[in-house]
């Protein structure tokens, strides 16, 4: 299979995905237990008032024509509905907080995988030795420890107790807002007092966020190095005398970051709703923070707008993920032509 037509496949996947996890959620919203037009008026609402924002929100409808709607208003106006939360439109609301999650995501994403990796071949260089059984250790601890615990340990030692590191928020100092990635916005304006600060916010929730995924991507590293180990080309580079620390960062590590690229990959969806918990511990203003006080209201038009957001993301992801693999690896391709 030629690899345009790899990437066609693959991508005409996305839509029946897409399509799917849209009337899971729709449907999911509607059954809840709760009247999110009551919630939103209040106990002392009359029975007119709540028929007519019944009316207002379109849950008068039957559900299929609710769902038509739903898709109709975005295609058509641009808009998600009213949020009953921020009284705002629910787009306008995924686009002000979604900067603040992919932020953390990424820089969190390149931060495990780089120490994850170095890491991994720090255990191959020294394995067996208390170098490698540390490091196993920590990476036990970091796939079985709960990020809220992580998070508040953090928070109490790093932040309370030794006051070397924020506690909570983005930034305190104030940054004007362009793009929504703060580090982005701050270098651009010139403000590198709030450059500095917003990197002080992110180190606790990123290395929560990235404690568990760092530990994945050390243990498949170091096995995956270990069997590069037995390969002939490494043998070839140790008859003509390469330094080993040049062998392993350049050569075996290379091979290797398949794996970490796969696994990041796979991982993606974990960095996602692992933000959620991250972004509620550290009071971080991104759209995990504002899912879950949208849940607590039923606010049913952002709660399919924000869940709809993150699958989207995770299903493009893993797009991106396959046509990076099959890329790299063409029997993918073949696997896929021969099903």
């Amino acid at each position: 299979m030629r690899f345009r037509d790899y990437i066609i496949r693959r991508g005409l996947q996305i839509i029946p995905a897409i399509i799917g996890l849209s009337i899971l959620i729709f449907y999911i919203t509607r059954v809840m237990p709760g009247d999110p037009v009551r919630l939103y008026l209040g106990l002392e609402a009359t029975e007119e008032q709540v028929q007519y924002y019944r009316k207002l929100f379109g849950l008068d409808k039957p559900l299929l024509q609710q769902y038509i709607d739903m898709w109709a208003n975005l295609f058509l106006r641009g808009s998600l509905g009213l949020s009953l939360y921020t009284n705002r439109d629910v787009l306008y609301d995924i686009l002000y907080y979604l900067p603040a999650t992919l932020e953390l995501i990424i820089i969190s994403m390149v931060f495990s995988a780089i120490v994850g990796s170095l890491l991994g071949v720090l255990c191959t260089i020294y394995r067996n030795k208390w170098v490698d059984h540390v490091l196993r250790v920590i990476a036990i601890s970091g796939v079985s420890s709960p990020r809220f615990w992580t998070g508040l340990l953090l928070q109490l030692i790093v932040a309370y107790y030794l006051g070397l590191l924020p506690m909570i928020g983005r930034s305190e100092i104030p940054v004007t807002r362009i793009t929504g990635f703060y580090l982005i916005d701050s270098l651009i304006t010139g403000n590198f007092a709030g450059f500095v600060d917003t990197i002080r916010h992110l180190i606790l929730p990123v290395i929560t966020l990235s404690f568990s995924p760092i530990a994945q991507i050390m243990r498949l590293v170091r096995a995956s190095i270990l069997e590069e180990l037995n390969k002939g080309y490494v043998f070839t580079f140790k008859a003509h005398a390469l330094p080993e620390n040049l062998i392993y960062f350049k050569y075996m590590l290379r091979n290797a970051l398949i794996v970490a690229i796969t696994i990041i990959g796979m991982l993606f969806g974990f960095f996602v709703y692992g933000a959620f918990e991250v972004e509620v511990v550290f009071g971080w203003p991104g759209l995990g923070w504002y899912t879950t006080r949208v849940a607590l209201y039923k606010d049913f038009n952002a709660i399919v707008g924000s869940v709809m957001t993150i699958g989207i993301i995770i299903v493009i992801t893993n797009y991106i993920v396959d046509v990076l693999y099959g890329y790299l690896d063409p029997r993918i391709r073949i696997r896929m032509e021969v099903k």
